[in-house]
């Protein structure tokens, strides 16, 4: 069985509400022939000549009556499909980041932020608009046809075929080129170009201070410039492929009233005494001048249909990307020492990472991993924090495999201090509180001591209920990277994984931030992935990584006798500490 697309599960969640918006339109599209009908009564008594005043102010409120009564559902039938349409939005969108947060690392190094930004933002919102107004007309576009073809066909068949000529020439056309659409996957298309569009902006917007230093435009970056001429052509082709057939639809849609003036007048013209045949006639041109709306209505579903469809498809692949899995054979862990076994690891297939590394951190220690850029060190910390899984191998804490546990728990006992911090936007004391939600005030203000940030923080308008962001104040690297810091603290998990944390830091952020790591890694077992070896010259074990794998383990004073490789990135690191500008 083919499972459900995002879209017909969560409208099953608010079947109840949609339902009576259905029943809402149904009805207010049926009150929509009243007013023809007092037309036309009103048109007859003039005709007869047998009227008087009270007839005709009979049929003229009959007739503002039931467009009142019609305005009324509509707006009822509008609310109810609108209030189900936001829960849905909320549901939808809250569903996809809570999912988002539980798939592999690896599956955002296949979608660019850009993209899931639009799947996020655009394809959901176009689902909530297709809820709150597309619904209720087509359910009121797909009543009124019916009814305005029974209702023609039953007072005169010959005139009722008539004003059907147009409309059924009208379909067609527009069937035809949603036809040609689809065939082409203008739509997919359409869809990718727009995802392209937004991901290589973000690029852009996030290259700004390169844009601005070097005096670049939107032509220098000839991915983002690609895209937008790719985006242009392709709506320009697709518009252009429209043009002809959507004038003729949207000229036979509109001329119901050509088709059937015409051909009343030769029938009346064989019976001019016929003062029923002319009224009909005259009903039929009344009745023909209401159709263009609610055909347009049905049309334009038609078309922002396939369009939601296409975003669906696609809010249905985020939910499609297995979630990383988790078991829960084991309650927690017995200890923080921290083993990999024989791990392999490859980003792509066919291009290892980690060629069977092993190596084992006793608890409580400090331990450093050190090598040349691109040898693997960044990924071992992301595969204990399981962001992936290993090709191979296994991953322990305390004895126990990481992946025999929630992430909750692993999360629970590992902290992280990454190289480059994210803070949102919220206050100072909002994003220390992350490491642990339900932290004091107090015990906020107590970590941001320890990671020598409370001094700057009592220096802010607001001190820790300053914003960060657009609407706030913005920090410098250094003070970003102590505020992350803080974080941990207040976290106190036994476990510290640091990604060369002072690696933006100045002379005095980074005596701050070597003071605060020094509050942080008291009692727990830690691994720092450093470049600036004189950093962790004194911890009690040195891993050295290249080239996937783990060339040697042992202290500073040990590597410098027995690993050239070491011997190598110290002569380095001591050069690079006395060089001068000259």
């Amino acid at each position: 069985m083919k499972n459900e697309s995002v879209l017909v599960r969560y409208i099953k969640k608010k079947k109840g509400l949609l339902t009576v918006s259905g029943i809402l339109a149904t009805v207010s599209t049926v009150v929509q022939f009243i007013p023809f009908y007092c037309i036309y009564k009103i048109i007859e008594l003039l005709m007869v000549g047998d009227y008087s005043a009270s007839g005709l102010i009979h049929w003229s409120l009959v007739s503002m009556g039931s467009v009142l009564v019609g305005v009324v559902l509509l707006y009822a039938s509008s609310m109810c499909s609108h209030v189900a349409a936001f829960d849905i939005l909320y549901e939808i969108r809250m569903d996809i980041l809570q999912h988002l947060s539980k798939v592999s690392m690896g599956y955002f190094t296949r979608k660019s932020s850009g993209q899931l930004m639009k799947i996020i933002d655009q394809c959901v919102e176009k689902m909530e608009s297709f809820i709150a107004h597309q619904i209720p007309d087509i359910v009121s576009a797909l009543i009124f046809p019916l009814i305005y073809i029974g209702l023609m066909l039953k007072i005169d068949w010959h005139l009722g075929l008539m004003s059907l000529v147009p409309l059924f020439l009208a379909v067609g056309i527009y069937a035809y080129l949603m036809g040609k659409t689809m065939k082409n996957n203008k739509v997919k298309e359409y869809h990718d170009a727009l995802e392209a569009m937004n991901s290589n902006g973000v690029e852009y917007v996030r290259a700004m201070p390169a844009v601005k230093v070097f005096g670049l435009s939107v032509g220098n970056f000839k991915r983002f410039h690609q895209s937008i001429k790719d985006y242009r052509n392709l709506v320009m082709d697709w518009s252009n492929g429209f043009r002809s057939g959507y004038v003729l639809f949207t000229t036979l849609i509109t001329s119901v009233v050509l088709f059937v003036m015409p051909f009343g007048a030769f029938l009346i013209s064989q019976s001019p005494q016929d003062k029923t045949l002319s009224l009909t006639v005259m009903l039929f041109i009344i009745l023909a001048s209401g159709t263009t709306g609610p055909f347009m209505k049905l049309m334009y579903a038609a078309s922002t249909f396939s369009n939601v469809n296409e975003g669906v498809k696609r809010v249905d692949e985020i939910f499609a990307e297995a979630p990383v899995i988790e078991k829960e054979t084991a309650s927690g862990f017995s200890g923080n020492g921290i083993s990999f076994e024989e791990v392999s690891f490859a980003y792509t297939e066919g291009n290892s990472v980690l060629k069977k590394v092993s190596f084992d951190l006793k608890p409580n220690t400090m331990n450093a991993l050190v090598g040349p850029s691109g040898g693997g060190k960044s990924t071992i910390a992301q595969l204990l924090l399981r962001f992936y899984d290993p090709a191979a191998g296994s991953i322990k804490i305390g004895g126990t495999d990481i992946r025999e546990v929630t992430i909750d728990t692993l999360m629970r006992d590992v902290s992280f201090v990454f190289q480059d911090v994210t803070l949102f936007n919220d206050t100072i004391a909002a994003n220390i509180r992350l490491g642990n939600k339900k932290a004091s005030l107090e015990e906020v203000r107590w970590a941001a001591q320890l990671a020598r940030c409370d001094e700057f923080i009592q220096e802010l308008p607001n001190g820790y209920d300053t914003m960060i962001g657009e609407q706030g104040v913005f920090l410098s690297k250094g003070e970003a990277q102590r505020i992350s810091i803080a974080r941990a603290l207040l976290k106190n998990s036994p476990i510290l994984v640091l990604d060369e944390a002072t690696a933006y830091a100045d002379a005095e952020n980074e005596v701050h931030i070597q003071q605060a790591i020094s509050e942080l890694v008291k009692g727990k077992t830690v691994l720092i992935i450093a470049h600036r070896l004189w950093t962790i010259q004194h911890v009690d074990q040195i891993l050295v990584c290249d080239k996937g794998e783990i060339q040697a383990a042992g202290t500073h004073e040990e590597l410098l006798v027995s690993n050239p490789l070491y011997q190598k990135l110290w002569t380095i690191n001591e050069e690079t500490k006395d060089w001068e500008v000259k």
